[in-house]
């Protein structure tokens, strides 16, 4: 997880912060939105594909602060429940979060041939979601 994110960057800037570092490395993104007041919650869930990609990425950016926005945050990372594309497309499948705009739903994109780095169709989900009144 990507912590402590200025709540005004939009995932398609964290996606920039990342590339400007690793491009093309990361395989899974979704920055978690405040849906109340539309800004993000302050943390992502971003799988890099290799190790190697996520060392490069902590060792350039982990206790910077946040050059895109005036703000006094330092990027801070930690472990997640969920580890791996797979773990975390499979959290998120089958999520209300999918129902909301494109913007706030989790990203998914190749994680290796010529297409690596670029958007990936997300699953569709597996099951019925519950929505408030189904019964």
């Amino acid at each position: 997880m990507i912590k402590n994110i200025p709540n005004r960057i939009s995932d398609k800037e964290l996606m920039a912060h990342i590339d400007n570092v690793c491009p093309r490395k990361i395989d899974f993104l979704y920055l978690r939105m405040d849906f109340r007041t539309g800004r993000n919650a302050g943390y992502a869930f971003v799988n890099f594909i290799t190790v190697q990609d996520l060392m490069h990425f902590a060792k350039a950016k982990l206790g910077e602060k946040w050059n895109m926005v005036l703000s006094e945050k330092v990027l801070q990372m930690s472990y997640a429940d969920y580890q791996g594309k797979k773990a975390l497309v499979g959290k998120f499948r089958n999520s209300c979060i999918i129902d909301k705009q494109l913007s706030w739903q989790p990203k998914i994109f190749y994680s290796d041939g010529p297409k690596q780095g670029l958007p990936e169709p997300f699953p569709e989900p597996t099951r019925l979601r519950a929505y408030p009144g189904r019964k």
